[in-house]
């Protein structure tokens, strides 16, 4: 037996559930991944209300709301009226569909199975507080939304960021490796982008402007293409 975290995401105006997953932890990592998944099923909302947890105000969280022009705000401490809608699903949810799905296998089993209730049974039914059915209302909405491509640059929202010094070799240091800039930069102060959970990647950008990405230095493997 393992304990399981649904992250969900609700469009305030028409109470449509536009992302709901199970993970294993409740993390920046997966809530980082939930947030762009439910982006790319339903747009990009011009505000973004979270709660207060660690990871609800995490770099990625705010950066990417930044990056994405979204206005970021979060609800009071220990104030449940505060998120009421999204409350009252949780309350639906575990009284619905939780009671008829008890001992799933897996949490893929799991997330198949809410997914399909979320679609089929949650986002069709008919709300009595808009006085229409919740998919209905949110199609109504369609034009306030920007869908995003997903491409490099997208996934990318998403990274860490830190600021770094950028040496007269164009190198520049991070995490205890030497990096080589993918142009040259030297003396100059660059932000560097990377994924949380693999720092194999890491994209150089200077002034918001994108740069490419940076290259491992090895000091005996590059000497030695120096002298060839």
């Amino acid at each position: 037996m393992r304990k399981i975290f649904l992250i969900v995401f609700i469009y305030d105006a028409s109470r449509l559930i536009t992302h709901g997953e199970f993970f294993y932890a409740d993390n920046t990592v997966n809530m980082c991944d939930a947030f762009r998944t439910a982006l790319f099923k339903r747009g990009k909302p011009e505000r973004l209300y979270f709660d207060n947890g660690s990871h609800y105000r995490s770099k990625e969280i705010l950066k990417a709301c930044l990056r994405l022009e979204i206005h970021l705000s979060n609800a009071p401490i220990r104030n449940g009226a505060a998120k009421g809608k999204v409350e009252r699903f949780f309350r639906g949810f575990k009284g619905r569909f939780l009671l008829d799905n008890k001992g799933l296998a897996s949490l893929k089993e799991m997330n198949d199975n809410a997914h399909a209730w979320i679609g089929n049974d949650y986002d069709s039914q008919y709300h009595s507080s808009i006085q229409m059915k919740i998919l209905d209302k949110f199609i109504l909405d369609h034009t306030r939304l920007t869908f995003l491509y997903d491409d490099e640059t997208t996934e990318e929202i998403f990274f860490i960021e830190e600021s770094r010094k950028v040496s007269k070799a164009n190198v520049f240091s991070i995490n205890s490796q030497k990096y080589e800039c993918p142009v040259d930069l030297c003396n100059k102060t660059i932000q560097v982008r990377y994924n949380r959970s693999s720092r194999e990647k890491l994209i150089v950008y200077f002034k918001d402007k994108r740069m490419g990405e940076a290259t491992k230095l090895y000091l005996h493997f590059n000497a030695q293409q120096r002298m060839k």
